[in-house]
C-alpha cells in the first residue's frame, strides 16, 4: 500500500520561487488575453502581473485557532462549553490514517510532490476560468486551501472576510504566494494536521476532530475507512453533501473518494468494495454538543461568569476582545 514519510519544509526556495512567478506570469497573460487582444497589451499585463507578484505579502499570521471555551467548577467538573466554532484541534497523530489518506487522495494526489503549488491543475484551471470571466474551476492544493482557510479565520471585519473568499484571479494569485511561504515554513505533515483542524465538515463541525464527533459519535483517531472517507468527500460541498441532511449524495461521494484512493494505491479494490456496500445512513451516529449557559446545570452561575469577562479589561482591552476571549 502506498505510503509517505514525513516531509520536511522544501529547502529550494529559489527553484519554487521561480514556478510561483510562472504562474503569476501566465495568471497575467491567461486574465489579459481575455480583456486585451492587443499582444503588446498582453505582454504589458504578464510583465505587471511578475512584478505585482513578488511585492504580494509572503508571510502568514496563522493566529490560534478558535476553541472552545470551558468553565469549570472548583471540583473540576464541567459547567459549561462555549464556542462561536464547533472546533477541537487535535495533532496528526491523534487523526487515523484513512482520514489522511481520504483527504490528499480526493483533494490534492499530488500533495506529496509539490512545493504548495500544482503547476499542471493551476493553469488548467486558470485557463477555464479566464475564458468563463471568473472562478468557476478550484485547481487548489491542499496548501492554498489551508492558506484560504486561515485567512478566513484570522478575518476580523466583513470585507476582510470578504476578500479572502472572494472568487477572484487576484485572490488566487495571492493564495499562491503564501502556499509557497507556508511550504518553506511547515514540514508535508504539519501543513496536513495545520489544514484538517481547519477545514470545515458542514453541520457546524470546524476540524477533522469535531467532525468525527459530530457525525459518528467517535474520536478523528477512530475514524474507519468508511468514516474517512465519507469526511473526505464532504469538504468539497460541506452544505450540499452534508451526511446528516443528504445521506445519499453523501454516500455517493464517498464511494468516489473510495475508487480514488483504489486508483492511488492507498487501499486495495477489495477494501473499498466492503467500505462502499456500508449503509451511510445506517452508519451515522449524530451527536449534539451542548454550547452556551442555557444547556448548563449552573445556566445562572454560568452568565455571571460570562458577563463577568466581557466587563472586565482584565480579559481583552476592548469589547471585541473579551468577546474572541
Amino acid at each position: 500500500m502506498k505510503s509517505h514519510a514525513s516531509h520536511t519544509p522544501h529547502d529550494r526556495p529559489r527553484a519554487v520561487l521561480g514556478r510561483l512567478v510562472l504562474v503569476a506570469v501566465a495568471c497575467g497573460v491567461i486574465f489579459a488575453g481575455m480583456l486585451l487582444p492587443v499582444a503588446g497589451g498582453i505582454a504589458l499585463a504578464a510583465r505587471d502581473g511578475s512584478q505585482s507578484f513578488t511585492a504580494l505579502p509572503n508571510v502568514l499570521d496563522a493566529a490560534p485557532l478558535p476553541q472552545p471555551t470551558i468553565l469549570l467548577a472548583k471540583d473540576g467538573s464541567r459547567i459549561a462549553e462555549v464556542f462561536t466554532e464547533n472546533r477541537t484541534s487535535v495533532p496528526l497523530s491523534s487523526m487515523a490514517t484513512p482520514i489522511r489518506q481520504a483527504i490528499v487522495a480526493i483533494e490534492d494526489s499530488r500533495y506529496y510532490e509539490h512545493g504548495g503549488i500544482d503547476l499542471r491543475g493551476t493553469l488548467r484551471a486558470l485557463k477555464s476560468n479566464s475564458q468563463a470571466g471568473s472562478i468557476r474551476q478550484g485547481g487548489s492544493t491542499l496548501t492554498q486551501q489551508y492558506v484560504k482557510n486561515t485567512l478566513i479565520v484570522n478575518a476580523r471585519t466583513a470585507q476582510e472576510r470578504e476578500g479572502a473568499s472572494a472568487r477572484t484571479i487576484s485572490r488566487k494569485i495571492r493564495e499562491l504566494r503564501l502556499a509557497i511561504a507556508v511550504e518553506q515554513k511547515y514540514s508535508k505533515d504539519e501543513i496536513l494536521e495545520r489544514y484538517l483542524n481547519t477545514v470545515y465538515f458542514g453541520d457546524g463541525a470546524y476540524g477533522i476532530q469535531a467532525a468525527a464527533q459530530r457525525y459518528f459519535g467517535i474520536n478523528a483517531s477512530e475514524l474507519n475507512l468508511a468514516q474517512a472517507a465519507t469526511l473526505a468527500g464532504v469538504v468539497q460541498q460541506p452544505v450540499g453533501l452534508n451526511p446528516r441532511r443528504f445521506p445519499v449524495k453523501a454516500q455517493a461521494r464517498r464511494n468516489v473518494v473510495l475508487q480514488r484512493m483504489v486508483d492511488l494505491g492507498y487501499i486495495t479494490a477489495d477494501s473499498a468494495t466492503k467500505a462502499s456496500k456500508i449503509s451511510l445512513s445506517k452508519s451515522l451516529r449524530i451527536t449534539e454538543k451542548r454550547n452556551g449557559c442555557t444547556t448548563s446545570y449552573a445556566a445562572y452561575f454560568c452568565d455571571y461568569v460570562l458577563s463577568f469577562i466581557k466587563k472586565d479589561s482584565f480579559f481583552g482591552e476592548t469589547a471585541e476582545d473579551r468577546e474572541a476571549f
